[in-house]
């Protein structure tokens, strides 16, 4: 059936002992070697890095320097990514971060990686007439949020306003600025850290924290991102008692809110306790909800998700009491990673200075789960966020020529790509290998008035059958187009009253095994699902008919996210292959399915069944070499074994210890399972916690599932290729 590498586990350890292991990154090891012991090929390489160290000096400046040269200091490390900031507020708009908070006075920080910081830029200064003395300097501006919403930046902050506390709006046509502040009134008083979110079906909330008897989050509906509608209703305070109350008993916090919405549920991260240096117990909590108004104490997780790295109460990651303590986390920010895949937390913690830290975000089944906080010194594998299989800024002069094939006319210019097809069409294919499974990222703008259609060929199988969607602004309309030789179908949709043609807009399209969802900004467009798996793998590429008009960053990710019902493309060699009643996976006794186009490296997540054996094969080539990896129906014993070249491999055992904190029972959720498969060996994961690594590289391959002697679910399936 399958084969895999599976090296002995001693001599890796043997190994092991003499080297000193990054694991955050790639994975390099690194042997120590004294200024004496260099070899003649190590000299050379030597010299070399330190040329590209002064390079680097000399090419960076200001902040940016201060955390490159940082993260040199913590061995790569990622944390702290920008040191001396807080209360951040964060936007993700066309492949790139934008930030902004407490100690910034009004200027941007930009990242296209999370990692790496730009600037400062200055974007903002208050100029209203509400506030007045101390107020109106942009040192108070603080606890942000950003949002781009119907081809607009809208910018949210909270001021100090005599004895109150007020919320400032601003708003620009691009995310660097200038912001300007359209109402000179006071918009939303009384009130700090605010959110406005928007759902996915294009409605509008704001999230605020309010003063009473302690700081609660309240929430309310709003006909614009400037208007309000109905009463504020009150969601969240800390609850007696408990992890909330840490400081003191009577002193109830509940601020800094941050929601999203994945899969069918909605996630309200939030703040309790004090970040005092008295106190030391802030830290970040979960609720979670069916809807976006509907979160209460009721919905909250039990524990923390994020706190004290040195807590003996974490449960997030192993504790090494040599690790310089991370604590008072706070201030929350979810946000997708560069491949568009991955969730990450943006959030400040105190290291002797309050600074912004990342750490990575899982969902187990429904519960969110955290890795961190993170530093060099924390063991076990801890990536930087996973860059796109290809990505491109237009940036770089040669770009277009040497990464796309063009027809038409096409320019880049100030980190867009232009198109010229106002009387004919334009279409521009990334130069990639065919795919069935991927996340693609874009972002539209028509030139001036121009009307006629733009949007992206979300797939082409290269032989005259294609699927477009896109935009029209002639007819006011969503479009998606199936056109097969002379044949054709299309489907429209209607778009929001008041829709800005001449503004940016985010496009997103998921395509699973020939399933598209498709989300311009937050707003998931209503568009059937077109039965062209049969001809798939396929590309995609941006196009342009009857306009003038601009794309910018362009990304593109091997891999899917499903789960639910929208699980489909796995196949078996043996029949029955179905969903469960509310979703999932369903494999019979000793069924196998597979799914994915062949990678050589990635990273694979599985929701498994509860009290049920089964198992994944982590890497499968063919029948004569592949990895798999069987979980028993009590999850507490892990086994790896498969062949290669047609020969077993030895069986390797791992204990899987449960976590210590749950917020979901078991025998509805699952467990969960990951699998990173790099250069070297492949990494097995177990309820988020690293249980070893089995060493040996492979070509490229495939992932799949298997059942035991019973039936076995699967949910929550996720795979993303690490380039």
């Amino acid at each position: 059936m399958t084969a895999a590498i599976i090296a002995d586990l001693s001599a890796a350890s043997a190994i092991a002992e003499n080297m000193h292991e990054n694991r955050t990154g790639q994975g390099t090891c690194i042997a120590p070697v004294s200024a004496g012991a260099l070899s003649e090929f190590e000299k050379p390489a030597l010299l070399c890095m330190l040329l590209v160290l002064l390079w680097t000096f000399w090419r960076m400046e200001g902040n940016a320097l201060i955390s490159w040269l940082m993260a040199m200091y913590l061995l790569g490390a990622p944390n702290p990514v920008l040191p001396h900031t807080a209360d951040a507020g964060l936007l993700r708009h066309d492949g790139k971060y934008y930030l902004m908070g407490v100690g910034t006075d009004g200027s941007l920080f930009v990242s296209d990686d999370l990692v790496h910081w730009s600037g400062p830029q200055h974007a903002f200064s208050m100029e209203n007439a509400w506030t007045s003395g101390s107020a109106a300097t942009d040192d108070n501006i603080h606890a942000c949020d950003l949002l781009l919403h119907n081809g607009l930046f809208h910018l949210y902050w909270s001021v100090n306003h005599g004895e109150l506390r007020q919320i400032g709006h601003a708003v620009a046509k691009t995310p660097e600025g200038p912001y300007h502040e359209p109402v000179r009134e006071i918009p939303f008083d009384g009130r700090i850290d605010p959110q406005c979110f928007q759902d996915d079906d294009g409605r509008l909330y704001f999230y605020t924290v309010k003063f009473g008897f302690g700081n609660a989050i309240w929430g309310q509906p709003m006909t614009s991102p400037w208007k309000l509608a109905d009463k504020p209703i009150p969601l969240l305070t800390a609850v007696r008692d408990s992890w909330e109350t840490a400081d003191k008993p009577k002193q109830f916090i509940n601020e800094g809110p941050f929601t999203i919405k994945y899969r069918g549920r909605y996630y309200m991260m939030y703040n309790a306790n004090h970040t005092s240096p008295q106190y030391g117990n802030y830290a970040l909590g979960v609720a979670e909800s069916d809807g976006p108004l509907n979160f209460n104490n009721g919905g909250k997780y039990r524990f923390p998700v994020l706190r004290s790295n040195l807590d003996p109460r974490h449960a997030g990651i192993t504790i090494d009491p040599k690790a310089p303590e991370t604590k008072n986390c706070g201030q929350p920010n979810l946000v997708r990673g560069p491949n568009g895949i991955e969730w990450w937390l943006l959030y400040f913690a105190d290291r002797g200075a309050r600074s912004q830290c990342i750490d990575r975000v899982h969902f187990f089944g429904h519960e969110l789960f955290m890795e961190g906080p993170t530093t060099a010194a924390v063991p076990g594998y801890h990536p930087v966020p996973a860059l796109p299989t290809f990505r491109d800024f237009f940036e770089d002069a040669a770009s277009p020529v040497a990464r796309w094939n063009l027809e038409g006319n096409w320019q880049q210019r100030q980190g867009a790509l232009h198109v010229c097809a106002e009387t004919g069409e334009g279409c521009a294919q990334p130069r990639v290998s065919w795919m069935r499974n991927y996340v693609l990222e874009t972002t539209l703008q028509y030139r001036e008035k121009d009307a006629g259609r733009l949007g992206v060929v979300a797939w082409d199988n290269g032989h005259g059958t294609r699927l477009l969607i896109g935009i029209d602004r002639a007819k006011d309309i969503a479009f998606q187009r199936l056109s097969h030789g002379q044949r054709s179908k299309e489907h429209r949709v209607p778009l929001p009253r008041g829709f800005n043609w001449e503004g940016p807009h985010d496009l997103r399209i998921e395509n699973n095994a020939g399933a598209f969802s498709v989300y311009l900004g937050a707003l998931r467009l209503d568009l059937p699902e077109e039965p062209i798996s049969k001809y798939s793998p396929g590309l995609p590429a941006l196009f342009a008919s009857g306009c003038s008009a601009s794309f910018g960053s362009f990304s593109l990710t091997r891999g899917w996210d499903e789960w639910g019902r929208s699980i489909r493309g796995w196949t078996s060699s043996t029949a029955g292959l179905r969903n469960g009643n509310t979703g999932g996976l369903v494999l019979q006794p000793h069924q196998s399915a597979f799914k994915g186009d062949p990678l050589r490296y990635y990273e694979f997540t599985v929701q498994t069944e509860a009290k049920k054996a089964g198992g994944v094969y982590a890497v499968y080539v063919n029948e004569g070499n592949y990895l798999m990896v069987l979980f028993d129906a009590d999850f507490t014993r892990i086994v790896a074994s498969g062949k290669r070249h047609d020969r077993s491999l030895p069986e390797v055992a791992f204990v899987v210890h449960p976590r210590i904190h749950r917020a979901h029972d078991v025998s509805a959720n699952g467990n969960n399972l990951r699998v990173v498969k790099r250069k070297g060996g492949t990494l097995l994961f177990a309820e988020g916690l690293e249980l070893g690594e089995i060493e040996g590289d492979w070509p490229e391959s495939r992932v799949g599932l298997f059942a035991a002697n019973n039936t076995c679910a699967f949910d929550g399936l996720t795979l993303f290729e690490i380039p």
